[in-house]
């Protein structure tokens, strides 16, 4: 692995998103077809989507209203207009958009359902319609950014369809957790500022919103002795992570920077390691390697996993890279980070995801700290991985074995979970 395959797998993981990542494809699919058709009156908008991304979209608040509903993400997208915000279309919400829902909503029709589609996990597509005869249907696929397709009145319009899929196809998969390891050792970190800078921007982000909430868990208020104690750090981290994921989950409007598809992942990937240098002291050479340790961890869990995951992916990525970073600021030889990661997954291999909603904050929080407990452990001696069962000796094979439970053994838990929520 080198610089430039690094920066490729940056460009393609770390995207910024206004509310959940789920209902922000919502607005912005929306916004796409409310601008095709501006200045005309609409008549109908239908909208179909996976049963996945259904599944994660349904519960969780949308920016600026702080409740749910599908069918307000939908009129705020067509009310703001602005497909060039992409994933963080709602950041630019008024109140005076909020007022303007439900009238809309009564003058328009509106169609959301849902299906099982075998090719994808992720798929959304917007028939919107006017007074005036005019259509547009918009097609998102296998990534949240992904417009796949639009036309207008029977004629494709290329110039809306991203040209990111290419830089996916094209975007370089990690082989081992070795390359990780080796990357991080060698220490050139050259063209990597857009991570360290978006790293501190959602850790200030954070700490701004402790302490409107009143919060004591920031590192000056963290004691001499508990800063040798990975159980109080992880705890404050705990903290760290919960605050900005509710304010995101239940629909203020707060933007964050998503790693690999989630906003969640983005906090608990990018928060976790600069809260653990900024407690420790550590240098900016150290931080910054924990800080690349800690994304491309979460992007090597998440690559062997779909979009939408059956399992708890971002609580998975999130636990293993806390696991890591930790065992990293312990001294902790490769192997060592290995047996850490491989410990927290043999104890979470079956966290599911059952829809995107508020209690994802403690999911997310939670599993950073047993992440770092699990690091605790391995580094202490206090661990037994002996490759039965899902969790191998080997950490690749582990990760592997979490994305074929996810992606094939898992696949057909999804409708039962929909049923069940």
């Amino acid at each position: 692995m080198d610089k430039a395959q690094v920066e490729r797998l940056l460009n393609a993981n770390l995207t910024k998103t206004m509310g959940c990542t789920d209902i922000g494809v919502v607005g912005y699919i929306a916004s796409i077809g409310a601008y095709i058709l501006r200045n005309k009156k609409i008549k109908s908008v239908k909208l179909v989507m996976s049963e996945e991304l259904y599944k994660n979209s349904v519960n969780v608040g949308v920016p600026g209203l702080k409740k749910s509903g599908l069918d307000k993400a939908l009129a705020l997208g067509l009310l703001l207009k602005n497909p060039n915000k992409q994933l963080s279309v709602f950041e630019s919400v008024t109140n005076d958009d909020i007022e303007k829902i439900e009238s809309l909503l009564n003058d328009i029709e509106v169609d959301i359902s849902y299906e099982k589609y075998i090719h994808t996990v992720l798929y959304e597509e917007l028939t919107i319609t006017s007074h005036e005869g005019d259509s547009a249907t918009i097609i998102i696929k296998d990534a949240y950014d992904n417009v796949e397709s639009v036309i207008r009145n029977g004629e494709k319009l290329e110039d809306f369809e991203k040209v990111a899929l290419i830089g996916r196809v094209n975007k370089y998969n990690i082989e081992s957790y070795d390359e990780i390891l080796d990357f991080v050792k060698n220490g050139d970190f050259s063209g990597l500022d857009y991570l360290f800078h978006t790293a501190d921007l959602q850790y200030e982000s954070a700490r701004d919103e402790i302490k409107l909430e009143g919060g004591n868990y920031l590192v000056e208020d963290l004691r001499d002795a508990q800063k040798d104690c990975l159980y109080d750090l992880s705890n404050f981290l705990r903290k760290h992570i919960t605050v900005p994921s509710r304010k995101r989950m239940t629909g203020d409007i707060y933007t964050v920077y998503g790693v690999a598809g989630s906003g969640n992942l983005g906090i608990g990937t990018l928060i976790t390691p600069m809260f653990l240098a900024h407690a420790l002291k550590l240098s900016e050479n150290e931080k910054q390697k924990l800080i690349v340790l800690s994304f491309l961890t979460s992007v090597y869990v998440k690559q062997e996993m779909n979009i939408v995951t059956v399992l708890c992916g971002t609580g998975h990525a999130t636990g293993c890279s806390a696991a890591a970073v930790t065992a990293y600021i312990q001294e902790g030889t490769g192997n060592q980070i290995k047996e850490s990661i491989n410990l927290y997954l043999s104890t979470s291999m079956g966290f599911v995801c059952d829809g995107a909603k508020v209690s994802c904050t403690y999911k997310v929080s939670f599993a950073a700290m047993n992440g770092m407990i699990s690091a605790k452990m391995v580094i202490d001696g206090n661990h037994v991985c002996d490759g039965t069962g899902l969790n191998k000796v080997d950490v690749d094979k582990t990760i592997k074995n979490l994305g074929k439970l996810n992606n094939e053994i898992l696949n057909s838990a999804n409708k039962g979970i929909i049923d069940l929520i």
